[in-house]
């Protein structure tokens, strides 16, 4: 009996990325079109006075689609940073997968994982800095 062989972690990512893309265009049809035409206030903000560590991802997601690129940084800059890590990953390994083209695809590191993770850390900590010392608000 001949084994199959095994996928790997990179092969894996990019068919679950496509799942998230085709499931993301949806979602963000549904959300901004039926569900949600105006954005809510974050349910933390409005009960404690302080951002959550998610806080302005929505609005970031808005001006991003509306070309507001330095808006979209301002409200939350994980955003930007997931769009350029899943966009070079997606097409660096979609055109790796067209014969013609001699493109080696990105490969998955852990420090992609630590680069998002300081991002939402450094980003709660300074808005609320900004909120509570200056009374600076998104």
């Amino acid at each position: 009996m001949m084994r199959q062989k095994e996928k790997t972690l990179e092969e894996q990512l990019y068919l679950l990325g496509l799942v998230f893309l085709i499931s993301g265009i949806i979602s963000i049809v549904i959300y901004f079109k039926v569900l949600m035409p105006e954005i809510k206030p974050c349910l933390l903000l409005t009960t404690l006075g302080l951002y959550c560590p998610g806080c302005g991802g929505t609005r970031a997601l808005e001006a991003l689609l509306h070309g507001q690129l330095l808006m979209s940084l301002w409200y939350h800059p994980l955003v930007l940073y997931v769009i350029v890590i899943y966009g070079g990953f997606m097409l660096t390994n979609t055109m790796e997968r067209i014969p013609v083209l001699p493109v080696k695809g990105w490969k998955f590191h852990n420090w992609h994982m630590y680069g998002a993770l300081i991002i939402v850390i450094g980003n709660w900590i300074i808005k609320n800095i900004l909120l509570i010392c200056f009374h600076i608000t998104l």
